[in-house]
């Protein structure tokens, strides 16, 4: 957004005394500067050419002041609209109106539910190559030595550990 001259100085008028108003930022800094070296001078404090020095120097940073000002409103202004559009983006996502979390059917609450079934594809994924190995390895044993029973336990039909628990554990959930 621009900078408009309506927005450092607006509806200016000069009364019968001379003096100078307005409604934009500049016009109400400048009320502000002219009270106080009017102040100064009345009290001889600012006399003669210094009085245009001082002046000039306080219109050039009252203008200074005001566009600074003026520029630092309308950021302000449109950060804050931002900030209200990201909150509503965030509450959507959520299909919440409120701070709390988010509902199983919204946007954060899809991914949260599949990454969770993801996490649980990789473990049942690593559950059936493991029971694969050993299958593999129970198959083996059967071929070259005749009997299912080793001294591995994985491979056991029974006990702790055995090849049925593998199998249960390899099953999805």
């Amino acid at each position: 957004m621009a900078i408009t001259i309506a927005n450092l100085t607006a509806g200016v008028s000069t009364d019968s005394n001379n003096i100078v108003t307005g409604t934009g930022v500049f016009d109400d800094m400048m009320e502000t500067v002219n009270a106080h070296m009017a102040a100064q001078f009345n009290l001889g404090r600012i006399t003669g050419s210094d009085y245009a020095t001082v002046y000039l120097t306080a219109l050039q940073a009252t203008v200074q002041q005001a566009v600074a000002y003026t520029v630092a409103m309308q950021k302000g202004n449109a950060e804050e609209s931002l900030l209200f559009q990201k909150e509503i983006t965030e509450f959507a996502q959520t299909e919440k109106s409120t701070k709390v979390a988010p509902t199983t059917t919204s946007v954060a609450g899809r991914a949260n539910n599949l990454s969770t079934e993801q996490a649980k594809g990789f473990k049942w994924n690593a559950d059936q190559k493991y029971l694969k190995t050993l299958l593999d390895a129970w198959s083996v044993n059967i071929s070259t030595a005749g009997v299912a029973s080793t001294t591995v336990t994985a491979l056991n039909t029974s006990g702790t550990g055995n090849i049925n628990t593998q199998i249960s554990n390899a099953e999805p959930t």
